[in-house]
Parts: C-alpha cells; sequence; structure tokens
C-alpha cells in the first residue's frame, strides 16, 4: 500500500486527540524584529481542495500547480468559494462520538513558493504560521516537517536544515477541516478552514534571543515599578559563555541592564542539576516612581532586549512594550493598582462578514475604538486567544482582557474533558496562551476556556498558571455550570449563590453566565448574611440578540449597589452575519442554514451590540449610557443646582468638557459650558448650571429639561475632541395642558377624517393590537412568550374576551384650541385584557395612514428605538426622522421600532403639505412605533431582502409595550417590564392641516 503523506505524523492523526502535535516548537511571546530578517508569504496562494484527508498524495504537496484554483491568505476558504461555512452552538457540525470524525472531511493544500536571501545564510529560518483551523501538516519540498492542532495559537517550525539560501522553495500547508480538536473548539461560532492569521518566514542567528517575559510590577502604596525581564537564549548546542544581555528602557532607565547569559554546562554535571532553570539571563531594576498603566491611562515603555556575544558585539535584538500594574483578587475584590475596579466589558469573537475568521488590522482597530467610544473598558477573548495585535491595541488605547485558552467542549460538555486522551490538549491550549501573551498588560485575567465542564485537568491548569504566572488571577465558569446540573439532579431546585460560594481550585473569580439580578443581590454582602469571599464577574450576560439589551440599567443598578459585583462581559460584539449579494446589487446578511450547513442553529449567531459591518445597535447605546464614568444628580434643577460624580477609577474628569443646556418640548432656548471639573475618582462636587433668569414662561402643556453632557476637552488617542461620553437630563417644570372642552357628539371613526378636504389620510378603523411580531427574545426564551401569543390568537386577535371600545368627540374651539377646524378631534380608547392574557406583547391600535407620508416629528425619548426596560439612553427631546429609520433592520427580522414616552407626533405628506399630529398622547406620552412594515411582514420574512416595504405608513400608538428583556439565553423581561391583564385607557388628539385638496 503506497504510504499515505499525511500519515507521516501516525497514521489519522486527525483523529487522535493524544496526537497534538509534531516538530513544533516550544510557544515564545510576541516580539518585534526586525523587518530585513522576515519574509511575508501573505498573498494569493495556489489551492486545492480535496474530499478528505487520505486523497491527499505527494504530487499535491511538491510539483506544478497548473489548473490549480488560487486563494487568499491568510483567508478562510470556505469564505472564497469553496466548501462552505457551517454554524452550530452547542451541537456538534457532525456525528460522533468523540473523536470520530467524518470520512468525507474537507482538507485544503495551499501552496506556495519562496526565495531564501543570500544574506540568511548561516543563520537559522523559523516557519510561522499564525493560525489554521483545525489541523495544520507542513510540507517543504515535499519532504514533511510538522503538525499542530489549536486553531487559534500558532505553529513554529524550524526548517533550518531544509532551505538554502540564494535558493527558491515550495511550501505545502494542508489543513484538515474536521479533527477530534473540532470538539475541543465546539464554541457558539462560525466553523470555517483554513489558514486564517498571517504566515511568514523569520530568521535568527543561530544563537539568539528565543523569548522574553517581562513583569512590569507596580507598588501602588509606593508608587514604584519593579521591571523584571527573563531573557530566554538558544542555540544548537550548549550555549557559548561570555555572552551577555543589555535591556534598555528609554525614559525609565539612565543605563541598560546587564546580565550574563546562562545555560547547561558541557561538563559540570552539578552545575546541570542544581543551578540551571533555563537558558538565558535575568535582568530587574526598581523605578523609584512610575506612572501606572490602566484601562484609563493606558502607559506604555519601550523595551529593547539585546543579545551581546563574547565580543561585545550585538548579535540579536527584539523589542516589546511593558505597562506596569499589579492585578490581585484580595478578599471579594478583583484589584487593579491597588483598587478595585468595574468591569464594563463585552465578549468578542472574531468575525468578518466577507473574510470570515481572517480579521484584519483595520477591523480590530475599529472594535477598539468602537468599545473605547461606548464607555467599556474591558473584553473577553471568547473563546480563544485572538490574533496577538489585537492586544497590542488593547495595550496601546486602554482595554483590559480576559484571555481564554481555546477550550470548549459544549456538546459533551460534562464528558470530554474528563477522557484523558484530551488531557494533554487542555494542558498545552491553556500553557501555550499564556507563553505567547504573558507580556501584554491589558492581560488581567487567564481563562480556562468556556463551557467544557470539569475535569482534574482544569484544577491542574489553573494550579500550572498560577505558579509559573502568580501576577494575574485565574477564571472558569463551566465548573459552575456542572456543579447547577448536580444541584438540579439531586432536588430539582438550584441555589446558584450557595454554588458560587463553594471554594473550587480552578478559579480565583466567581463567572457565571446570565445571572438574574435577584442572584446577583443576594450574593453581594448587601442582601445577604454570608459576606462574598471573592469577587463575582459575569463571564455572560445581557445576551444580545437581536432587538434586546433590556435591564441592563437594572443590572448596573444591582452592581453599582452591592459590594463583591464587580461588572461582567455583554454577550456579544458582533452579529456573524455573513454578507450574502443577491446579483442585483442588493446585499444581506446570511446565519446558520443558509448555505447548506446541516445542521444548524439558524439566527443564532446574531448575538451583537453592533451589526457585522460594526453599525451599532439601539442597545449599544443603552450600554454606553449605563457604564459613562461620570454621574450627575439633581440637588436643585429649578436653579441649577447639581451634584457630579467622578466613577472613574484613576483619572479626574479633567479631561472632559461639562455642557449644558435647557430645552422646552425638545427646543433649546438656553445652552453654554462650563469649564473642566477636577473631581478625583469616586468623588463628588455640587455643580450650579447658570441657568437664565429670564427664561420664558412655558405655554400650556410644555415641558422644560436640563441636560448637562460631558464632551472630551481635547483630542484623545481614542477619539477626537468633542465626543459626548456622558449626560443626564432632568425635568425641571411641566405645566398642565388646557383643559379639553369637547364639542359634538361623539361619531364614527370614519367621520374624523373629513374626506371632503383631506384625501387619502386615514385608511380603515383603529385596530386593537395585543401581539408585536416576536423578537428573538420572544422567540427563543423558556417558556416563550411568542409560542403563548400564537397559541392565545394574538395575531389575529380571534378572541370574543378582549373588548375594545373607542369614543370620539370634537374640540370646542373655544376652548382655546385654534386648529379645531383643521381636524382638531379627540379619541379615548379602552381595552379589557382577560385575565388569561396574563403576559401580551402591547396594549394598543394600529392606524394606517395613505401613501406618501414620509416624514416624521416628534416629543419623546429617542432618537433611537426604545422600550420600557431599554429606555435610559433616550432622551426626552424633540426628534426627526423618516418612516424607513423608525425600525431597525435587524439581520433576523423582528418586533422593532418603538419609542416610549412620546407626548406628541407629526408626519406629513410631501406632495401636498398635508399633516396629521397625534397630540397630548397619554395621560404623560405614550409607546408610539411607525413603519411601512407591519408587523406580520416582519414575522414572515427570514432575512432583510424578505421585507417589502408598503406605501401606506402604519402607526402604533400603545397604552403599554412589553420590554424586550434578554430571554434567548438568561432572564427573561422583568415582571414589571411585562403587559398584563386589566383595563387599559388612553386618549390623545388628532389634527390635520395643511392644503385642502
Amino acid at each position: 500500500m503506497t504510504p499515505r503523506p499525511l500519515d507521516a505524523f501516525g497514521p489519522r492523526s486527525w483523529e487522535r486527540p493524544e496526537a497534538v502535535s509534531f516538530g513544533r516548537l516550544p510557544m515564545r511571546a510576541t516580539l518585534r524584529r526586525d523587518e530585513r530578517w522576515c519574509i511575508d508569504l501573505a498573498g494569493a496562494w495556489a489551492f486545492r481542495l480535496v474530499a478528505r484527508p487520505d486523497a491527499v498524495t505527494a504530487a499535491d504537496l511538491s510539483g506544478p500547480t497548473e489548473g490549480w484554483a488560487t486563494v487568499e491568505v491568510p483567508g478562510n476558504w470556505t469564505m472564497q468559494g469553496f466548501d462552505r461555512p457551517h454554524y452550530t452552538n452547542v451541537q456538534m457540525p457532525f456525528g460522533g462520538p468523540p473523536p470520530r470524525v467524518p470520512v468525507d472531511n474537507p482538507t485544503g493544500v495551499h501552496r506556495t513558493r519562496f526565495t531564501v536571501p543570500e544574506s540568511w545564510a548561516g543563520r537559522r529560518v523559523v516557519l510561522h504560521v499564525g493560525g489554521a483551523e483545525t489541523v495544520l501538516y507542513v510540507h517543504l519540498d515535499g519532504k514533511p516537517v510538522g503538525m499542530g492542532k489549536d486553531s487559534r495559537l500558532p505553529h513554529e517550525l524550524d526548517v533550518t536544515d531544509l532551505v538554502r539560501a540564494g535558493e527558491t522553495h515550495e511550501l505545502a500547508l494542508t489543513v484538515v477541516r474536521w479533527s477530534d480538536a473540532t470538539y475541543l473548539e465546539d464554541q457558539d461560532h462560525w466553523h470555517q478552514a483554513g489558514l486564517h492569521r498571517d504566515v511568514f518566514l523569520y530568521a535568527v542567528p543561530q544563537m539568539h534571543v528565543a523569548d522574553v517575559r517581562a513583569v512590569a510590577d507596580y507598588d501602588p502604596e509606593a508608587g514604584a515599578g519593579l521591571l523584571r525581564v527573563q531573557v530566554g537564549v538558544d542555540a544548537p548546542g550548549y550555549l557559548e559563555r561570555g555572552w551577555k544581555v543589555q535591556v534598555f528602557a528609554p525614559g525609565l532607565l539612565d543605563a541598560p541592564l546587564v546580565a550574563g547569559v546562562y545555560g547547561e554546562h558541557r561538563d559540570k554535571v552539578g552545575v546541570n542539576v542544581g543551578l540551571v532553570e533555563g537558558r538565558g539571563a535575568t535582568v530587574q531594576a526598581t523605578i523609584e516612581r512610575v506612572r501606572p498603566w490602566s484601562a484609563e491611562d493606558p502607559v506604555l515603555h519601550d523595551l529593547r532586549v539585546v543579545l551581546i556575544d563574547e565580543h561585545g558585539e550585538a548579535c540579536d535584538e527584539v523589542g516589546l512594550r511593558v505597562g506596569f500594574r499589579r492585578v490581585e483578587v484580595r478578599g471579594h475584590e478583583l484589584l487593579v493598582n491597588g483598587r478595585p475596579v468595574l468591569v464594563k466589558g463585552v465578549n468578542r469573537h472574531e468575525h468578518d462578514d466577507r473574510r470570515g475568521k481572517a480579521v484584519t488590522l483595520d477591523s480590530m482597530l475599529q472594535d477598539v475604538l468602537l468599545m473605547k467610544r461606548h464607555n467599556m473598558n474591558a473584553v473577553r477573548t471568547s473563546h480563544y486567544p485572538n490574533h496577538p495585535a489585537f492586544y497590542d491595541l488593547c495595550d496601546e488605547y486602554g482595554l483590559y482582557v480576559v484571555d481564554e485558552a481555546n477550550i470548549e467542549s459544549h456538546a459533551y460538555l460534562r464528558s470530554l474533558t474528563k477522557d484523558a486522551r484530551w488531557g494533554q490538549a487542555i494542558l498545552e491550549r491553556v500553557t501555550r496562551m499564556a507563553a505567547r501573551d504573558v507580556n501584554h498588560p491589558s492581560v488581567i485575567v487567564w481563562s480556562l476556556g468556556n463551557e467544557a465542564g470539569w475535569s482534574p485537568t482544569h484544577d491542574a491548569a489553573a494550579a500550572w498558571l498560577r505558579a509559573w504566572d502568580g501576577t494575574r488571577p485565574v477564571q472558569y465558569e463551566s465548573a459552575l455550570t456542572e456543579r447547577a446540573y448536580e444541584a438540579f439532579g439531586a432536588d430539582g431546585e438550584v441555589s446558584h449563590p450557595d454554588i458560587w460560594r463553594e471554594p473550587r481550585a480552578d478559579t480565583d473569580v466567581v463567572a457565571p453566565m446570565y445571572p438574574s439580578i435577584a442572584d446577583l443581590v443576594a450574593w453581594g454582602s448587601g442582601g445577604d448574611a454570608v459576606p462574598p469571599s471573592r469577587p463575582l464577574i459575569m463571564c455572560e450576560y445581557a445576551h444580545a440578540m437581536g432587538n434586546s439589551g433590556g435591564s441592563l440599567a437594572d443590572y448596573w443598578d444591582a452592581i453599582e449597589a452591592h459590594a463583591g459585583l464587580q461588572g461582567g462581559f455583554v454577550w456579544d460584539w458582533v452579529d456573524q452575519g455573513i454578507a450574502i449579494d443577491t446579483g442585483d446589487g442588493t446585499t444581506y446578511w446570511g446565519y446558520g442554514g443558509d448555505f447548506g450547513d446541516e445542521p444548524n442553529d439558524g439566527p443564532f449567531c446574531l448575538n451583537g451590540l453592533v451589526f457585522p459591518d460594526r453599525t451599532p445597535h439601539p442597545a449599544l447605546a443603552e450600554l454606553k449610557k449605563v457604564l459613562q464614568p461620570v454621574a450627575v444628580e439633581a440637588v436643585d434643577v429649578a436653579t441649577g443646582r447639581v451634584r457630579v460624580t467622578a466613577k472613574t477609577d484613576f483619572v479626574d474628569l479633567s479631561w472632559l468638557r461639562p455642557a449644558w443646556e435647557i430645552t422646552v418640548d425638545g427646543r433649546i432656548v438656553a445652552d453654554g459650558t462650563l469649564d473642566p471639573l477636577t473631581v478625583g475618582p469616586g468623588e463628588s462636587v455640587e455643580v450650579t448650571i447658570p441657568v437664565p433668569a429670564d427664561l420664558p414662561p412655558l405655554a400650556a402643556g410644555e415641558q422644560r429639561h436640563l441636560t448637562v453632557r460631558f464632551l472630551t476637552a481635547h483630542d484623545l488617542p481614542w477619539v477626537p475632541a468633542g465626543h459626548e461620553v456622558a449626560w443626564d437630563q432632568f425635568l425641571v417644570a411641566s405645566a398642565p395642558p388646557l383643559p379639553l372642552v369637547l364639542g359634538g357628539r361623539a361619531r364614527p371613526w370614519a367621520g374624523l377624517v373629513h374626506p371632503e378636504r383631506f384625501v387619502g389620510v386615514f385608511a380603515g378603523e383603529p385596530e386593537v393590537r395585543l401581539w408585536r411580531a416576536p423578537t428573538d427574545n420572544d422567540t427563543y426564551a423558556t417558556p416563550s412568550p411568542a409560542a403563548r401569543w400564537e397559541q392565545w390568537g394574538l395575531r389575529e386577535l380571534v378572541r370574543d374576551d378582549v373588548t375594545f371600545t373607542t369614543r370620539t368627540a370634537d374640540l370646542d374651539a373655544d376652548a382655546g384650541d385654534d386648529e379645531a377646524d383643521a381636524g382638531g378631534v379627540w379619541v379615548e380608547h379602552t381595552v379589557v385584557v382577560p385575565a388569561e392574557l396574563d403576559d401580551v406583547a402591547r396594549v394598543g391600535v394600529r392606524l394606517v395612514l395613505g401613501p406618501g407620508f414620509e416624514e416624521t416629528e416628534w416629543f419623546g425619548r429617542g432618537p433611537h428605538e426604545n422600550y420600557r426596560d431599554r429606555c435610559a439612553s433616550a432622551a426626552m427631546g424633540r426628534w426627526s426622522a423618516t418612516v424607513d429609520d423608525w425600525p431597525v433592520l435587524y439581520a433576523h427580522p423582528q418586533g422593532t421600532g418603538n419609542r416610549t414616552g412620546v407626548r406628541w407626533l407629526r408626519l406629513w405628506r410631501a406632495a401636498d403639505g398635508v399633516e396629521v399630529v397625534f397630540d397630548r398622547l397619554g395621560p404623560g406620552g405614550i409607546d408610539v412605533t411607525v413603519s411601512h412594515l407591519t408587523d406580520e411582514d416582519i414575522h414572515d420574512a427570514a432575512h432583510t431582502v424578505d421585507l417589502r416595504p408598503r406605501p401606506e405608513t402604519y402607526v402604533w400608538l400603545d397604552a403599554a409595550h412589553r420590554g424586550v428583556g434578554t430571554g434567548a439565553v438568561g432572564p427573561d423581561t422583568l415582571p414589571r417590564y411585562r403587559v398584563g391583564p386589566g383595563t387599559y385607557t388612553w386618549s390623545y388628539v388628532v389634527r390635520m392641516r395643511g392644503r385642502h385638496t
């Protein structure tokens, strides 16, 4: 039988969990090297996709490639017209059981050629493959070099003996798609395939700097920094004697730190036995005064490490950046530089809607800047180590990072990691992550992975991290889930706070997923007799699927009120939609099942705070508001007295310029700015806004608001001057409306439209509505509200027990209403919802306006979509938008477009100037939605491309509208934001004006 090329590293190594790698060099930290000694292999590679690993032949790995296709590297072949992306959440994309994989197993051979420069003669040459999903096989000129698993960490292989200076060589990188590693990479995201990160060659001297581990500790009491740099040095044999290491730190050190290089001795056994811990040198120094690194003030220092030979000549050099900071868990608090910090974080998958996992530097920078501009200070690399450049950006711009190992066995949650065959893979994925990322000050917590149950290997990995690093705590959630399964199995009841209190060897932080606010309060020292013993930082909460983000303000009220609660990471950052071009210029985002990927989990990959193109969802505005680093409280708003509190951890508020404005029904009548405030972290100051004494009196029904804003006072690395960071708004005064004097007799709705004067304004009667197009949260929650609405027949409202009455009357012009002759009519609706319907979507009416009404203006909360449990970010104001701008076109169509607190609404028809005004909405404002799409249109559409806006304009006027919650994963909408049975009565005035037709 002819040997199969990929069996050079063992038969069917892609299906053997114990076969982790072959020929792979030890992991090292990411370091900067002179570009002269690097060959970037990015670009177009020859590519051949075969049906299974066994089909790869020797001719595929060396020789002619005429007739082959090409793919871009870095890139996923699944995003370049070969095979398909495949989305699953918990279930595996193929049948098992572990470690079996399908016989039909797409395998891609990537081929390129490179020429070794003459100047590289005599140097060691290393191939770097930044990421390969899921198993990489390396051949050079047809000869086997090595293999490796773990899709999210680099593979480096020594090819020195296989290349010759001045000659051209053929490189073949073969990637097998499905493997035993897939079972450990069962994250909730797209399964892709290919070479999604950088591929390059670099050359070093035979004796060279192999690794650098820099600890830049900070003493918050003394303000001093301790710099300790361990430099690993390597050579083909014993290290030469007399070599030295120099460490330069401009601005920190007046002179370089110098130490001799040590290693194994040629003939002194005692040295090798008792003295040598590793090859290299260690230097350290204390800096008496140093400015520490934090997310608020990310101060970095350049280090240059030089290897000096026995003649005093520089032989090798690398660079890196460090930031002085200390991270520790003390009692129930996670401390950074001696202070407890609130973690205002988000989970981030690497995703590009056209490139898949091959994210670009520009995309990474865009993510970091958007996070900073929306008041986030932390990111969790869910659920794998990210591209090395992402950590550089977090270091530079200031984001705390929970660095997570590429481990998730969700489909076999409680069994796979207990199987010792996967033990080595688990340990390597943890230890190699730490070795690569150890120098980044942004990394403040190591994570053992996600949703992979518990095993002794997890305890071993946590112990290794603490012993090897010791400057960062360790986090792991899934063992808590396993305990919950055990507790549930015992008696059917689970007390999560009790489970959180149990001591664990695998985590220093309680990191639950999707806890209820009640459980968080019970854990906090203010809500329980037993105070917490560890910090609680939610690894996932506020599942942001589609129209979501309900109760973010409630979560943060609890977090800020209870010791031991230190924030968490929203799930997640970006909708994982994939762009689909229809061919007629239309593009929409696809999700699971749109690419022939079976089995799949449909739109469950659309969980982001931003769309795939990074356009923010309205929920991101809400998160920005509740995370803002400044709080303003009213003292006496009538005279402009407010209290300003700095919610920062390390910096005062002098980087912000306060601004204020007085509005009347949304119109600015006075405004100004104040000098920046030097209010220190956690401190407050009373400020008096210079409100003019001669403000005009309020007319009947008007409201006066004071809004205080904080804008960046100057350009910052992450945002220009004038960016709004925080705001708060206060109702100063409200004038009662004129009393309504009703004239004439009640009459049918049809009599309101004055057809002889205003043609085509209203089409049909008001319809009572208790249903909305379900959101993803309505659909996926357990139990599902959407399923109950369907069972109750709310879509068509075919029920006899829901009563709906309408009263109408003309307004009497003598009441001071000069618009009565232009269609001023009072309308009152009453709906009685029976007791059986204990949780409906809304109670309101739907009105239909004829074609041509495209522009709107309203006074209420806005400008963006908001709901009763997601309206902290929506200020009261006078807003305008086209009808098309009211709904948010979520990638998976769903209920959308609501505005709360609306006191009046105006729509107009440009063709003839006709206006329709809904005034005195209430009492006290109501929920309003405007759209060219009905709820039925939205519900029946699978994608945005399926939506067909109608010429008519639909207006929903709701006495109550259900919140959005986060029920797809986690708590459903809180009871106080639901809509239950009872009698609902609300009224409004309709006015029509404009040219007669």
